[in-house]
């Protein structure tokens, strides 16, 4: 689906709710693509995922109360509360961390505070970031190494396999250690993966995987590689122990307070 095709989408009926929902409408500070479309390994049958935020109500912020997201499950939306947002971003949780390395014509909405969140991306990035990414590779690579080995896995891995779904979830493994070397190596949250296109779609497509469905041993000594990379980065990466904590109180007490004065 080409960009001009999604804007239209997002425009019509079946995103209606982006207009209509009393936490959203006005309230959102950003909003852009996610899933395959934000990576760049979309294929002609992937569906359209939504991300973004949408800062507390002044009622909210005075009441301390946090309505965390808005989910719309036939559309793969799932749109933050701002305080919600902040907290994953100070963990640098992947699936949140990589809506601020979109490719900028990949945000669909931009407000001045939107904008202001992704110029000041840096105060969120850490160490922690190898804890939060390789923590989750790490079972996903138990995952695929166990099916190798014949050993089950449970019915949602047997159904991924039955709909020849092992490739995709191969490809974000690689994915997800490329990003976490971008933030330890260079201090970039890159979503886009131009570079590795070909590489991923490959994977994505059943390259290292062998007669039976099953990940190739070149696929886990790729797998290796990116681990003892991610290993080294760990030590020698510029990045600080703990994201900057002051400049997000800073930003998050200025954000609110344009909230509740309504000038957001």
């Amino acid at each position: 689906m080409r960009l001009d095709e999604i804007k239209k989408t997002v425009a019509g009926e079946e995103y209606s709710f982006l207009r209509e929902n009393k936490h959203l409408d006005e309230n959102i500070i950003l909003l852009g693509l996610g899933g395959s479309h934000a990576y760049g390994t979309e294929t002609d049958i992937s569906d359209l995922d939504i991300r973004g935020c949408a800062v507390n109500s002044r009622e909210e912020i005075l009441c301390g109360e946090d309505f965390e997201q808005v989910t719309d499950v036939p559309t793969d939306t799932t749109i933050y509360s701002f305080m919600k947002l902040i907290r994953l971003l100070t963990n640098c949780n992947p699936n949140t961390i990589e809506i601020l390395g979109l490719k900028r014509e990949h945000y669909l909405y931009l407000s001045d505070t939107g904008r202001e969140m992704l110029d000041n991306y840096n105060m969120f990035l850490s160490k922690l970031a190898v804890k939060s990414f390789s923590g989750y590779a790490t079972a996903q690579f138990h995952r695929l190494e166990n099916k190798s080995e014949g050993i089950a896995l449970g019915k949602r891995n047997k159904n991924a396999i039955l709909h020849n779904k092992i490739g995709k979830h191969m490809m974000h493994l690689i994915r997800l250690y490329l990003m976490c070397l971008d933030i330890l190596e260079k201090g970039e949250i890159v979503t886009y993966r131009e570079a590795e296109h070909d590489l991923l779609m490959s994977i994505r497509n059943g390259a290292f995987l062998d007669s039976k469905s099953q990940p190739t041993s070149d696929f886990f000594a790729l797998v290796n590689d990116y681990k003892i990379r991610l290993e080294y980065a760990e030590k020698n990466t510029d990045l600080p122990e703990n994201p900057d904590y002051r400049r997000i109180r800073e930003f998050v007490m200025s954000v609110n307070e344009k909230a509740v004065i309504q000038k957001i």
